[in-house]
């Protein structure tokens, strides 16, 4: 057994004893749950809009509070890394430990994510028919992408900042920077970009920000894109052609790029 595997064994066992696990996975389902029914209609009986117009809503959801939980989430875990002497004793390397922890919180708080969108899918379903379910199977997929960013990035923000407290205190001026701040550049530099460079300009910002790469790579599968103004028609310039793809291979390398800075100061790091 490759000393990854076992390593992932002992750490997915640990992630399972803590009890923020079962609460992520019930207050994320019925918060998608609660976006799904949109509320009592006028003869009072409950009404779903579809996958179309619910997955718009649940979008923001998703890039608001995936990314806050995984890093979060990842900045603890990358702080107690420190703590880890006697695993760190054994001959394995470094940054083992590391792909780990990210690869046991993924699974966990995949499988957290998976049923509270898999639950809100099965109703939409079952109540207004299964148009549009395929673009909500891709959606899942833009969520899986930005909470393995996010984790990653917590993973690198905990291992640089050792205390915990620290790690917490970055995470959060991390995740408002990507959810807020990136947004804020993108609407100046629109104002100010001549129409036809807005869409090169608007790739390079969400290149920039995997949070913003997964709110327009949600918004391109159900056409919200049409509802933004200049914004929405930069956008769709940006998703045209290979341009969703570009967005996509961005997001993965949010991914790579944070665990192996993660495991390559870890592996530096005096314990």
């Amino acid at each position: 057994m490759s000393p990854t595997r076992s390593l992932f064994r002992f750490e997915l066992a640990a992630a399972r004893r803590g009890r923020a696990v079962p609460l992520v996975a019930l207050g994320f389902a019925l918060a998608a749950m609660t976006i799904t029914l949109v509320g009592l209609a006028a003869g009072g009986v409950v009404a779903v809009q579809g996958f179309a117009r619910t997955s718009v809503s649940l979008l923001q959801l998703v890039v608001w509070a995936v990314p806050l939980v995984a890093l979060l989430t990842g900045a603890v875990a990358g702080s107690e890394c420190h703590d880890l002497e006697f695993v760190v004793a054994l001959p394995l390397p470094r940054r083992s430990v590391v792909l780990a922890r990210w690869l046991a919180w993924m699974v966990i708080l995949g499988g957290a994510l998976l049923l509270g969108l898999g639950g809100a899918g099965i109703l939409i379903a079952l109540l207004s028919g299964g148009a549009d379910g395929w673009r909500y199977l891709r959606l899942i997929g833009v969520t899986g992408l930005v909470l393995a960013a996010s984790l990653a990035i917590g993973l690198a923000v905990g291992v640089a900042a050792r205390t915990r407290l620290r790690a917490l205190g970055v995470a959060m001026a991390v995740w408002l920077v990507l959810v807020v701040g990136v947004d804020l550049v993108a609407i100046g530099a629109l104002a100010m970009l001549p129409p036809h460079r807005a869409g090169w300009g608007l790739t390079l910002l969400l290149m920039a920000d995997p949070i913003d790469s997964a709110r327009a790579l949600g918004l391109g599968l159900f056409h919200a894109d049409v509802v933004a103004g200049p914004t929405g028609a930069a956008l769709r310039r940006v998703l045209s052609g290979a341009g969703a793809w570009v967005l996509a291979a961005a997001m993965v390398a949010w991914t790579v790029v944070p665990l192996a800075l993660a495991g390559w100061r870890f592996g530096r790091s005096d314990l």
